[in-house]
């Protein structure tokens, strides 16, 4: 005979039910954080992001104008070094920027302006180019060639139209590899890939305008170095000694001392006497 099911025994079944429950949804968390510790071990670990240091920048003011003086390190990821070597050229963009701040409105800014380097390899040279504005240089190792990009030297970025004497700027600048000059295909690529993403921080300092700039420093006298003495020259050898002439023929030259010509020499003055020539020349009829 079947037995009247009790509330006690309906009380069991459920508690039974809610157990089941909780320990397969615990189970179920637990594999979940098992396989999410196996698979960041499986995963092999992610490249450093390629950055740019900038360690150094200041203004300088030449000529009428003011040039940026800055210098930047970095070394080039091995995704970009390949794809330089297969023929894809490489543009590195300089960004300055001055900033006047202003308490009553948005900050003013006069200066915004950018400057562009082309690093390109030539497989038949094997020569890397560099090309900026209408400068190209040929340099036989890429380290060279990174080098040049790195310092930026004469670089004018404002002139004297631009600023106020006597305001103090904020000025920032930084170097980046501009994506938007790569081939399509390698831009998307870019996106994805942090060894692409080559870039510096903004490198930030304040510039103070001289007050009076047309002063011409004055130039600081060198002193003069005396010139050293000229160096002793040799004594000069003695002339050979010239034999003395007669003083009954002075000037004669030296062949009229030969004894061979003493005779001709007595012949002539006997014929060239003036007893001689004082006496009349004798007539035909007077001849024997």
């Amino acid at each position: 005979m079947l037995s009247t099911p009790r509330p006690s025994d309906c009380r069991v079944t459920v508690d039974f039910a809610t157990g089941m429950t909780q320990l397969r949804t615990h189970l179920l968390a637990r594999m979940r954080v098992v396989l999410m510790l196996a698979l960041l071990l499986w995963l092999p670990p992610a490249a450093n992001a390629q950055v740019i240091e900038a360690t150094e920048a200041r203004i300088e003011y030449q000529d009428g104008g003011f040039e940026l003086a800055a210098s930047f390190e970095f070394d080039l990821p091995p995704a970009l070094e390949d794809a330089l070597h297969k023929g894809i050229s490489l543009y590195f963009a300089v960004d300055f920027e001055l900033t006047r701040p202003r308490w009553y409105w948005f900050d003013d800014k006069p200066v915004n302006t950018s400057r562009s380097v082309r690093l390109s390899y030539q497989p038949l040279t094997r020569q890397y180019r560099i090309s900026t504005g209408g400068l190209q240089l040929p340099f036989s190792r890429l380290k060279s060639a990174l080098q040049f990009i790195q310092r930026v030297r004469g670089w004018r970025v404002f002139e004297r139209n631009a600023i106020k004497p006597g305001e103090s700027y904020h000025a920032q600048v930084r170097m980046r590899l501009d994506l938007s000059q790569l081939p399509k295909p390698f831009q998307i690529n870019a996106v994805n890939t942090r060894d692409w993403n080559l870039a510096s921080d903004w490198r930030r300092f304040v510039y103070t305008v001289p007050t009076d700039l047309n002063a011409v420093p004055t130039p600081v006298p060198v002193p003069a170095v005396p010139a050293p003495p000229p160096p002793a020259s040799p004594p000069l050898p003695a002339p050979p000694a010239v034999p003395a002439v007669p003083a009954s023929a002075p000037g004669a030259p030296a062949a009229a001392m030969d004894p061979r010509n003493t005779v001709f020499v007595q012949a002539a003055s006997t014929a060239l006497s003036p007893a001689l020539l004082a006496q009349p020349a004798l007539s035909a009829s007077s001849q024997p």
